[in-house]
C-alpha cells in the first residue's frame, strides 16, 4: 500500500476514534478492527485489477462518515454508574430520612410546611397504616428520582458524584473524644439534677422570688429515654477513643443515634413541651402566646436535630458494611 493511500486510511481512522469515546483499550481494539476490515476489502478489489487508490476510495465511501462509523463503536453510557450506586443509595436512604421527618413536622404540626417552593402537605390520618405505607413510599419514589436527576447531571457538569467512601470515615480525636464524654457526662448530671427547675421563670412577687417552671410533660415524661441516649452516647465516646473505628463501635453509634431519635420524635409526638399554665398570673394575656412561640421553637429545633441523627444513623450503618472487624 502507498504512502497517501496509508494516510487516507489514517485520517478516516483518526475521525471515527473522536467519535468513538470510551476507554483507551475499546477504541484501540475497534481501531483494530475496522482498519482490518479495509485492508481486507481494499485487498479484494485490487485483486480483481483495480487501482489502490480509486479501491481504498470505493471502500470508505461504501463504509460511510467517519463519524458515524464510530459513533456506533461507542460504549453505551448508563445513566448511573456501577461506582456511582453505592453512593447514590446512601444519598437517597439520607435525603428521605430527612424528607419523611419533615413530612412528621407537619403531621404533629397539623398544617403544610414549606420547604422551600415545596409544600409538604401533613398526613391526613396517621393512624392508619396503609395510608402512612403509601406516603412514604410516594416520598422514597419522589426522593430517589430527585437524587438520580442530581447524578445524571453531575458528570455533564465535570463533578464527582458526593459522599464517596472516604466521607464516611470516622474522623477519630482520642482527646475529643473524651472531652464529649465528659460533657454528655455532665449534661446527664444537670438535667436530672434540676429535672423540676431546669426550665425555669424566675419572677419577683411579693414574699421574693418566685420560680416558675415551664417545662411540659412532652419533656419531664421522655426524661428517662434521654437518659438512655445519653448513656449510650457516652459509651460511644469511650469506645471511639479506645478502639478506635470498629464495628462493634460503630453499632454502638447507631444504637445510640436510634434513641435519639426515638426519643426526639416522642417528645415532638407528645406535644406540649412548654407549659405556662402556672405563669397565667403574671403574664396574664401574653402566657399563652410565650407559650406557643417557645413550643414551636422547641419543635422545630427537634426536628433538625432528628434530621442530623437520622442521616448519621444511614451514614454509620453504611459504614458497618465497609469497615473489618
Amino acid at each position: 500500500m502507498t504512502q497517501p493511500v496509508q494516510d487516507k486510511v489514517q485520517r478516516w481512522l483518526d475521525e471515527a476514534a473522536t467519535a468513538m469515546g470510551g476507554e483507551p483499550r475499546g477504541r484501540r481494539d475497534a481501531l483494530l478492527e475496522l482498519e482490518a476490515t479495509i485492508l481486507d476489502r481494499v485487498e479484494e478489489r485490487t485483486r480483481t485489477g483495480q487501482v489502490p487508490e480509486e479501491a481504498i476510495q470505493d471502500v470508505l465511501d461504501a463504509l460511510g462518515d467517519p463519524a458515524e462509523v464510530g459513533s456506533s463503536f461507542a460504549p453505551s453510557r448508563p445513566l448511573l454508574p456501577p461506582a456511582q450506586t453505592r453512593p447514590y443509595l446512601l444519598n437517597t436512604a439520607m435525603v428521605f430520612v430527612a424528607h419523611f421527618l419533615v413530612v412528621v413536622g407537619a403531621t404533629v404540626a397539623e398544617h403544610p410546611l414549606a420547604l422551600g417552593p415545596l409544600q409538604i402537605p401533613p398526613i391526613s390520618n396517621p393512624r392508619n397504616v396503609m395510608e402512612l405505607l403509601v406516603r412514604a413510599v410516594s416520598t422514597l419514589l419522589f426522593d430517589a428520582g430527585a437524587v438520580l436527576c442530581v447524578y445524571a447531571l453531575l458528570p455533564r457538569l465535570g463533578l464527582a458524584a458526593p459522599l464517596p467512601r472516604s466521607g464516611l470515615r470516622v474522623r477519630l480525636d482520642p482527646r475529643r473524644c473524651y472531652t464529649s464524654a465528659c460533657f454528655l457526662a455532665l449534661v446527664i448530671v444537670v438535667v436530672n439534677f434540676f429535672r423540676d427547675s431546669l426550665l425555669a421563670l424566675y419572677l419577683p412577687g411579693p414574699d421574693g422570688v418566685t420560680q416558675i417552671p415551664f417545662a411540659g410533660p412532652g419533656i419531664v415524661a421522655n426524661l428517662p429515654l434521654f437518659n438512655i441516649w445519653i448513656a449510650t452516647a457516652i459509651l460511644r465516646e469511650v469506645l471511639y477513643a479506645r478502639r478506635g473505628e470498629r464495628r462493634f463501635t460503630l453499632a454502638v453509634d447507631v444504637v445510640s443515634n436510634v434513641f435519639g431519635l426515638f426519643c426526639l420524635l416522642r417528645i415532638v409526638a407528645t406535644g406540649q413541651l412548654v407549659d405556662l399554665s402556672l405563669a397565667q398570673s403574671v403574664l396574664g394575656v401574653n402566657a399563652d402566646g410565650v407559650a406557643a412561640l417557645l413550643n414551636t421553637v422547641f419543635v422545630l429545633l427537634s426536628l433538625v436535630a432528628a434530621a442530623i441523627l437520622a442521616g448519621r444513623i444511614v451514614r454509620r450503618f453504611w459504614r458497618i458494611k465497609l469497615v473489618s472487624a
